[in-house]
């Protein structure tokens, strides 16, 4: 446990039971959770990782596994129901209803009340997923890296959510024009949201970033015992530091190209972030392992960033990932799971021999879950 990081106090959100019906391979399930270190056991395909999907919906609506939703209503059936019961310090129990068809219908309720404005329910119930699919954060192209900035920023202040729906609703109707040969006064008008926005989205990310970067070198140290200098590099696309005018001059002037290829070529949305070790970058210098510890640190940080803004302890889901640490990290890892967090992991076996009594441990065989007490 590390002592000492969080100076304010933070309020604590968990989940005290789930009810699942026809997601993915789950037909029903009743699940109540006695302890806040919860470990699913069971060979591959049997539904533990379809478990973490679920409760990781509820905190954005999304799935950490694919985009979209099409797959997570069982086959056969027509429709998912997710209900879940969150206990909320100094506050009555959360009731959370979501249901959703496979043609992409949803509904959500939070205590009876529809939600109809996704601003209005980002950021209610935080949860960090860490998966052996987050490689993707170092190996794959900028889009993957931008997603997980914009999901983390927009979980953590509405405003940035805010902002970056205005970029995107002119981005679109301005690359809409340059397909079809607008002219240029109808591009004008759609520049005069984008400008501003792309402003306010770039001075956002620039914000945060520091706060993202120090928790990111503070966590990989912690999980190598500083045997190597990791670090994140904000990489902005335009490189531009000043006001309106020069925003908008950047734009105009790369119109020409801009309609060559039908779309906007340059700007926020192209933004980057490298993660880095001894100062070079990850991706062409880092060892698997590396790769490993660099992920995880960026997941901690995103857990670190989302208490400090939100000041809610998030919850964290951890897919089949500790089985593939080296014993060193793996203890770091386990060291670093604050004491007022719920942890919920999965495996092929139990990897925390030496404290098992406090966990409690669910055997998940075709998805039907059962309790276990290792013998």
């Amino acid at each position: 446990m590390v002592h000492g990081l969080y100076p304010f106090e933070i309020s604590k959100v968990q989940l005290i039971s789930i009810n699942l019906e026809n997601f993915r391979n789950i037909k029903f399930a009743e699940l109540t959770f006695s302890s806040s270190r919860v470990f699913l056991i069971g060979l591959n395909a049997q539904g533990k990782t379809n478990l973490l999907e679920a409760i990781g919906l509820s905190s954005n609506l999304r799935s950490f596994r694919k985009s979209g939703m099409e797959g997570l209503v069982r086959e056969d059936a027509k429709l998912s129901r997710l209900f879940y019961n969150f206990h909320h310090d100094n506050k009555d129990n959360i009731e959370v209803f979501f249901s959703f068809g496979n043609k992409g219908n949803k509904s959500l309720e939070v205590d009876g009340e529809k939600i109809r404005r996704f601003a209005d329910y980002l950021g209610k119930f935080p949860v960090v997923c860490m998966s052996s699919r987050d490689f993707r954060l170092v190996r794959d192209g900028p889009s993957e890296r931008r997603k997980w900035l914009d999901m983390v920023l927009s979980l953590s202040s509405q405003n940035y959510f805010n902002v970056l729906q205005s970029f995107h609703r002119s981005l679109r109707e301005r690359n809409s024009l340059l397909k079809k040969n607008g002219s240029d006064r109808e591009i004008d008008a759609f520049e005069k949201i984008l400008v501003p926005s792309a402003i306010e989205l770039i001075k956002l990310r620039k914000n945060a970033f520091p706060k993202l970067s120090d928790s990111f070198k503070k966590y990989c140290d912690l999980l190598t015992g500083k045997k190597e200098d990791a670090s994140l590099i904000y990489l902005p696309d335009s490189g531009l530091e000043g006001g309106e005018e020069e925003y908008k001059n950047f734009f105009v002037n790369n119109r020409g190209k801009d309609r060559q290829f039908g779309s906007t070529r340059k700007g926020p949305h192209r933004d980057d972030f490298e993660l880095c070790i001894n100062g070079r970058n990850a991706k062409t210098f880092a060892s698997e392992g590396q790769q490993k510890g660099l992920v995880l640190g960026l997941r901690f940080a995103e857990f670190d960033f989302l208490r400090n803004e939100l000041e809610v302890v998030p919850i964290i889901l951890a897919d089949d990932i500790l089985g593939e640490l080296d014993p060193e990290r793996r203890k770091n890892f386990n060291n670093l799971i604050p004491s007022d967090v719920q942890f919920f992991g999965t495996g092929t076996e139990f990897p925390f021999l030496d404290n098992s009594e406090k966990w409690q441990i669910l055997k998940v065989n075709s998805g039907i879950f059962s309790l276990s007490n290792l013998q």
